[in-house]
């Protein structure tokens, strides 16, 4: 339906009314609203987007943005898009909002498709009906991006995070708090650098695409375990934040055999029953829906109202039936079992609805563990969920109130734990249900630092080399963290730089995942002019930096704004007093509090880990194929050591950096 006047949105709204209601006959929950640019488009021959500018004279199809009207956007926004939503949510659907268009082939920061899509959030989230409904309108940031490059064109893992993020703070800074649902690369395949970089904020998720043929899974190849670990590998966030599948279809082939198109991925689809993509619910969609029910926290709806219901029958016959005539095989019959199975345990419904039934009567309020023992820095996810008499569960993680009796060890965010200081404390949860009744539920956290027992005070960094190591505050005896070293070397790089060797050497911050507040600090290795200013291409105080050093910094938010990801320290030892690092943007010294001098020199030392049991004393079961978290959580096997994110790991009752 498209139009441009009172009589054309008339028409779209009344079929989309209709579409609503057999929607939630059906038991979908879920409604993707495109910002159309048939709505959005200015018909005038003479019109051109004024942000177009930088656009490709290939650029086609929705990727191509010139008759972008903002003005028109504003228009149909109360008059359609919203109107939309709300006869959406009045049927029980919760609103994903998607821009206009499609992403062109190549972005990069700070390009004119980013500034067009921060124009077009600015526009939408400005609007008070969207801020009044975050509950049940959230925003998807754009659609299928393919490669992302930083500001200068170049390949850079942190260029997803800086495409995205500046969408993300507009959207806040006009105050939607709802869910924001961020793209990855590959058409939306791709999620691995956001487990190094990701986007920061509040109500943080990602949306995930996914056809047969992607993540090495297709009819062909329907394992449910390797669709599993490979949906993981490209989707690392799926550990720590939600997951939207917000396209997806499949059919069966049509016979005889025949190629239709070529997928995203340069594939062949082969002609169908009416779908994108080519697959059967027996073999393909068994392993797909495997990965929705391992891992529990993803969302989905399928790419088109046509692939899951036919709308032939329900606008001429007033009937919701499964599109493709029902067959088992295909996507639309198979949702509508599954929406049934998943409607039984998370019906949509208002907080404040009246409530009879086991499936409404709340029998506990409980956690994933009765105590945690964390290291300073660590952050651990909740998990409190409201256990039902119907035997299903809801996490209130995030909603849930919490009282700490030592306030100064842990504090509790958006339903994580976050360990800021060594001690105990004893954390109550508590929560009130829709009938008024009040719920408790009391752990206990341990937070431990390391022990400078059984370390060495250490006088050079040659002693560094192959052996676990902190870093100590001279002066205030605050210790840091500590990892295994790596070579310092120039030249050789078997040879380790000894005092006199190491000053002016530079090292850049870098966010360690799953680590709030820690940082790396790796060693500059220059490869062209970006760091001249401190010597020749190549080289750092007249050596070539062809090995590696990094360390690690526990900051526990003490130290003050100069400590962040980008920032360049310089190394320097003085004889007799330890080593300084000056940040050379401020100007200033690394501190162990922001009340410390900055602009006087701060000393520091090199202290050895005497052992494993200095690092983390808990005694735990070795199993030499796993891969514990330093909490002593199995996460994975040495055969998965690939997929997991940069951190700190224990395998065979050693402390390994990834």
């Amino acid at each position: 339906m498209v139009g441009d006047d009172d009589k054309g949105v008339a028409k779209c709204l009344a079929y989309f009314e209709k579409l609503f209601w057999a929607m939630e006959q059906a038991h979908c929950d879920v409604f993707r609203l495109h910002l159309d640019p048939a709505w959005t488009n200015d018909p005038s021959d003479s019109y051109v987007y004024s942000g177009s500018n930088g656009q490709s004279a290939d650029a086609s199809g929705e990727a191509d943005i010139k008759k972008f009207n903002p003005e028109r956007l504003k228009k149909f926004l109360p008059s359609l898009y919203l109107k939309l939503a709300e006869m959406a949510m009045n049927h029980g659907l919760y609103v994903v909002v998607r821009p206009p268009g499609v992403c062109p082939r190549d972005l990069k920061v700070n390009d004119y498709y980013q500034q067009y899509l921060v124009n077009v959030w600015d526009i939408v989230s400005q609007q008070t009906f969207v801020k009044e409904h975050a509950g049940q309108i959230s925003i998807e940031l754009a659609n299928e991006p393919v490669n992302v490059k930083n500001a200068n064109n170049q390949e850079d893992a942190k260029a997803l995070h800086d495409y995205f993020q500046p969408m993300v703070d507009k959207i806040r800074e006009n105050g939607f708090t709802g869910i924001i649902w961020v793209p990855g690369t590959g058409y939306q395949s791709n999620y691995r650098s956001y487990a190094e970089y990701p986007i920061e904020g509040k109500n943080i998720g990602y949306a995930v695409h996914d056809y047969p043929g992607w993540y090495n899974s297709s009819d062909d190849n329907p394992d449910p375990a390797n669709k599993i670990a490979q949906f993981h590998a490209s989707v690392p966030v799926i550990d720590a934040y939600p997951i939207f599948i917000t396209e997806v279809d499949w059919s069966p082939i049509k016979e005889p055999k025949e190629i239709d198109h070529y997928n995203e991925m340069n594939q062949p689809v082969y002609k169908n029953l009416g779908t994108w993509a080519t697959g059967t619910t027996s073999k393909w969609g068994k392993a797909f829906k495997a990965v929705l029910d391992y891992f529990g926290n993803i969302s989905m709806t399928l790419t088109h109202p046509h692939d899951f219901m036919d709308l032939d029958a329900l606008y001429g016959q007033n009937a919701v039936t499964p599109a493709f005539g029902g067959n088992p095989e295909a996507c639309g019959k198979a949702c509508m079992d599954w929406y049934a199975e998943y409607y039984k345990v998370n019906y949509p419904h208002a907080d404040d609805e009246a409530e009879t039934g086991d499936f409404y009567t709340v029998q506990s309020l409980a956690g994933e563990k009765d105590a945690y023992d964390l290291m300073i820095g660590d952050k651990a996810y909740l998990s409190m969920k409201l256990n039902y008499a119907d035997g299903h569960t809801k996490d209130v993680s995030e909603v849930a109130t919490y009282t700490i009796d030592n306030p100064l060890v842990v504090e509790v965010k958006n339903g994580y734990l976050i360990a800021l200081s060594d001690g105990d404390a004893t954390i109550t949860a508590s929560y009130t249900d829709v009938k008024g009744t009040a719920w408790q539920a009391s752990f206990t956290v341990k937070v431990s630092k390391f022990e400078i027992s059984g370390m060495t005070s250490m006088s050079s960094l040659s002693e560094m080399v192959e052996d676990h190591f902190a870093i100590l505050n001279k002066e205030s005896q605050k210790l840091f963290y500590g990892s295994d070293a790596q070579n310092l070397g120039y030249g050789d790089a078997n040879t380790v730089i000894n005092n006199k060797n190491i000053n002016g050497y530079m090292f850049k911050a870098e966010p360690i995942s799953g680590r709030e507040g820690c940082y790396l600090l790796r060693l500059i290795t220059l490869s062209g002019s970006e760091y001249s200013i401190w010597g020749s291409p190549g080289y750092l105080n007249g050596y070539s930096t062809v090995a590696d050093c990094s360390f690690i910094l526990g900051l526990n938010n003490q130290y003050g704004q100069d400590v962040k990801d980008g920032a360049v320290w310089e190394i320097n030892y003085e004889n007799g007093k330890g080593f300084t690092l000056k940040n050379m943007y401020t100007g200033k010294y690394l501190r162990d509090n922001a009340s410390a001098s900055s602009e006087a020199p701060v000393y520091m030392d090199f202290l050895k880990v005497g052992g494993t049991a200095g690092v983390n004393a808990v005694q735990r079961d070795i199993n030499d194929d796993a891969v514990y978290t330093l909490q002593g959580q199995k996460i994975a096997t040495r055969s998965q050591w690939n997929t997991l994110p940069r951190g700190v790991y224990i395998v065979n009752g050693k402390k390994v950096i990834k």
